[in-house]
């Protein structure tokens, strides 16, 4: 690799990170579902189905993001973080993904433990 070409993939992976620091700004106190699923001592795809099951997630048709549901969005339950990453025709590729704030997490282990009918308290 020349030194013009070592140059030019430095600048684009500080743009990278420069957008991708942007974009997840106000998530860090987020937690990932891996993290939230491991707490509860089941899988992160789990957590997912689950979740998709009861209406909590759905996934985009176009793009196979997880997003919440319409009942779901706005309530603070969650924020959205990005990822990106090279394709291999080399397009550069967003990924973004549900983060759970703490009345998210809260939200989901009353889902998960069976108190279904007591989640309906954080709507307001």
């Amino acid at each position: 690799m020349t030194q013009e070409e070592k140059m030019m993939m430095r600048q684009a992976q500080e743009y990278i990170r420069e957008l991708q620091q942007k974009r997840n700004a106000g998530t860090e106190n987020c937690m990932l579902s891996s993290d939230l699923a491991r707490e509860m001592g089941i899988s992160a795809l789990d957590l997912h189905h689950f979740l998709i099951d009861v209406g909590f997630l759905f996934r985009e048709r176009t793009t196979y993001e997880l997003k919440l549901g319409k009942r779901y969005a706005g309530l603070g339950y969650a924020k959205t973080r990005s990822h990106f990453r090279y394709n291999k025709r080399g397009d550069l590729v967003e990924t973004r993904f549900p983060v759970w704030t703490e009345k998210g997490q809260e939200y989901i282990r009353i889902l998960i433990i069976g108190k279904g009918r007591n989640a309906k308290k954080f709507n307001n």
